[in-house]
């Protein structure tokens, strides 16, 4: 099943602030440029996902005490393992990049964002908006249409935490296990290559396209992708090919959505 995308199209097509009305914010929508300064796409899509991971997926897992999703993340990034605190690091690094004009705390119950003004204004993110706003993460950062490349997971020490994210990780060896045998490195920059595949094919500047956001690159790599099959279906058929199949017309719209997947 796939939801629609919750931030509207214009502002991600136009790299504008998002506005998150339940914690009063405005979310930045970094670069490409600036996601490499901290560390890149992997650590981007590690810290996305954990901010945005639908956690009631795994609850069938646990006993049927009531827990929020905003309880098992901070159980997640509050566990100690060496994958855990890169997870947690990784969190931080992503609303350091989201959230530039904030101070960003953490206690028990919620996420703290500070503003840097004579009042010291604090926002939160808790378990009462930390839905919505995993959703707005999903939609900037396209994870449904990244899903499965960040080539790590979560590793919970805690019995509850570790049943919750089972699931998940089964379903993310398989998929690393399939990179494998597609002789896929998971080192890869996926920005990187969208990057350098748009520069050769579209023939523009690299430094132009580090300052797409998240979803600028990744529509643009899928509408050129698409414009590429066309035009190659056009030419076959117009060569006389009776194995060439219609193709989807580029100019069409694309849609982003975030998968729920409970398998």
């Amino acid at each position: 099943m796939k939801t629609l995308s919750v931030v509207p199209r214009l502002i991600l097509d136009t790299k504008a602030i998002v506005p998150f009305p339940a914690a009063q914010v405005m979310i930045y929508q970094p670069s490409l440029r600036e996601i490499g300064m901290i560390g890149g796409d992997q650590t981007l899509l590690i810290g996305a996902e954990a901010l945005s991971r639908n956690y009631s997926n795994f609850k069938d897992k646990v006993d049927s005490v009531d827990i929020s999703d905003f309880e098992i993340f901070m159980k997640v990034i509050g566990e100690k393992s060496d994958k855990n605190r890169q997870i947690a690091q990784a969190v931080e690094q992503v609303l350091f990049l989201i959230f530039p004009n904030y101070k960003v705390g953490f206690t028990p119950r919620s996420i703290i964002l500070q503003e840097d003004n004579e009042n010291k204004t604090i926002h939160m993110i808790d378990a009462n908006n930390f839905k919505d706003f995993g959703l707005i993460i999903r939609d900037i950062f396209c994870l449904a249409e990244l899903s499965g490349t960040s080539g790590d997971d979560y590793n919970p020490s805690g019995d509850r935490a570790r049943a919750l994210v089972e699931k998940f990780r089964k379903k993310k060896e398989l998929l690393a296990e399939l990179r494998r045998e597609q002789g896929k490195d998971d080192n890869v920059s996926i920005f990187g290559r969208y990057m350098n595949v748009l520069a050769v094919g579209l023939k523009k500047d690299k430094n132009v396209l580090a300052n797409y956001s998240v979803y600028q690159i990744t529509e643009e790599f899928k509408r050129f992708q698409l414009k590429e099959t066309f035009d190659y279906t056009i030419q076959a058929k117009m060569a006389g090919s009776k194995n060439a199949k219609d193709v989807k017309d580029w100019m069409g719209d694309i849609q982003f959505g975030v998968d729920n997947d409970d398998d």
